[in-house]
């Protein structure tokens, strides 16, 4: 889809260090909302302080915005401009920037037998996997964030984040459409 400019005018790169599963660390690259800067910032923080492993941190651009291929390689991601996952006619909080997903092959989405990514399992005795007492999800949670950990439906989203949008840019984004 191609992005509108707005939204290309809002989004920034903002390069990052991590922790990988070795222990080593690393520089990536993840393309947030300019408003949630701060938030993302210090949560990149927290995850070296913490030593939680991320597995990669690159632009969804670079898997021809392609979630489930970012999924899959267990990548770690916030903007991608597309539609919610099992409802194609609304926008994701992802298309606005305002989502961040979190290892998903430890922290996945989970309806049923429906698990994306397919090769993902929720274990919280494994590294890099988000529980409630996890401080990354703690610290997202004070920020404002929603937890798809926590989500009371028929789903569970482990690895998803996602804030609200204040107002302002409610309106400013409200005529977009895919």
């Amino acid at each position: 889809f191609p992005i509108p400019e707005v939204i290309k005018n809002d989004t920034i790169a903002l390069p990052v260090q991590y922790f990988n599963f070795l222990g080593e660390i690393e520089s990536g690259i993840i393309e947030i909302n300019i408003y949630i800067l701060n938030d993302v910032y210090e949560l990149f923080q927290i995850l070296i302080e913490d030593k939680f492993p991320l597995s990669s941190v690159i632009p969804i651009s670079e898997f021809g915005n392609n979630d489930d291929l970012s999924m899959d390689a267990n990548n770690c991601s916030c903007f991608n401009f597309r539609t919610i996952t099992d409802n194609p006619s609304l926008l994701s909080i992802h298309a606005y920037g305002f989502a961040l997903d979190i290892n998903p092959l430890q922290n996945p989405y989970i309806n049923g037998k429906k698990v994306y990514p397919p090769k993902g399992v929720y274990d919280p005795t494994k590294l890099g996997t988000l529980l409630p007492s996890t401080r990354v999800v703690m610290f997202l949670k004070e920020r404002g964030f929603v937890w798809g950990g926590d989500w009371d439906k028929p789903y569970r989203d482990y690895q998803h984040f996602q804030k609200e949008l204040p107002e302002f840019l409610k309106i400013r984004y409200k005529d977009l459409q895919i």
